[in-house]
């Protein structure tokens, strides 16, 4: 069996100089790796003689690829990671285009034989917008392999930016609105005797932000994703005050290396995270101050919420991703 997955990244790469390719432009690479550890044999962005076609990216030069596909023969695969409402605060004129990228989507996903979903509340969206095909929820999963506690880790990355032995809340995004970053500067302000570290930047296209870092914070524009886990390590609450997400890599990402988690309570969380069992929520900056003041000062909660969102990331680890998704594969090739 042979899987073609197209991210389109490379081409957009032309036109847009970005240096973060979100979580597509790490994961796709990491499921083909991991598949061809199976036997399966995997081609990026290179369409010639498969069997499946795995698309990332819904972009509208693929539609010509879909149909040709399909006179082919060869099953189509579309992984749900951008829906309609991630332009809002992410994209320029991200609400000004919503109504027409929603049709879009809705008309492209129902032109696949089957569709992944990262989460149940994906495939609600899809249920509710009338996208009637096979739709499997698979999460992204993460590489617990690569991502897991380690104090060596820890101590080259404080190191690294001089910390001392203190507190570090810290989030890993673009710094755009959708991803809260309005509402982590203002707790920073806030929580002014502890340190915050927000690491990512925007990119050419995104809408932009106007915030005034304070003291306190550091702002780190960008890492290579192979000094991820550093990173994850030194902290020691990781705070995700996101808006909207497909998924949230970094979210699992984070709880693999066994920190402790405020999120914002949004609905695409609330199957996997539990407010006092594996995390704290917030909704707005005074529920998240007064989160990461306890979390802060009771250690006891500080080290279960940890131990209990690490069991979470363990229970999606990137094996049984792949699990689900060559099973996925082989039931739409005998279908």
């Amino acid at each position: 069996m042979k899987i073609c997955m197209l991210t389109g990244l490379d081409k957009l790469k032309k036109f847009i100089d970005f240096r973060n390719a979100g979580g597509m432009g790490t994961q796709v690479p990491l499921l083909a790796k991991k598949m061809e550890e199976r036997g399966i044999e995997v081609k990026i962005d290179d369409v010639r003689d498969c069997d499946i076609l795995h698309i990332h990216n819904p972009m509208p030069n693929y539609i010509p690829l879909i149909k040709r596909a399909r006179k082919k023969g060869v099953k189509v695969v579309v992984h749900a990671r951008h829906l309609p409402e991630l332009v809002k605060g992410g994209f320029k004129f991200g609400n000004a285009v919503y109504p027409l990228f929603h049709a879009y989507s809705k008309f492209f996903y129902n032109m696949a034989d089957a569709i992944v979903c990262a989460t149940p509340y994906v495939k609600n969206w899809m249920i509710n917008n009338g996208i009637r095909k096979n739709l499997y929820v698979i999460p992204n999963g993460v590489d617990c392999s690569f991502f897991y506690p380690s104090e060596k880790m820890r101590t080259s990355f404080r190191n690294r930016y001089g910390i001392e032995d203190e507190m570090i809340i810290f989030s890993v995004g673009l710094m755009i609105p959708r991803k809260g970053i309005y509402d982590f500067v203002e707790v920073a302000k806030r929580c002014n005797d502890k340190k915050f570290i927000w690491i990512g930047s925007s990119e050419k296209g995104l809408e932009k932000v106007e915030i005034s870092i304070p003291e306190n914070m550091l702002h780190i524009p960008y890492l290579p994703f192979h000094e991820m886990p550093l990173a994850y390590n030194g902290g020691d609450i990781f705070f995700f005050p996101t808006y909207a997400e497909s998924y949230g890599n970094v979210l699992m990402e984070a709880a693999a290396c066994g920190k402790a988690l405020v999120i914002r309570d949004i609905e695409i969380y609330r199957e996997w995270f539990v407010h006092g069992e594996n995390c704290l929520k917030g909704r707005n900056v005074d529920e998240f101050v007064d989160a990461i003041e306890e979390i802060s000062r009771n250690e006891e909660m500080r080290k279960r919420l940890a131990e209990n969102a690490q069991s979470t990331a363990q229970e999606q680890d990137i094996s049984r991703t792949i699990d689900e998704m060559i099973k996925m594969y082989y039931e739409l090739m005998e279908g």
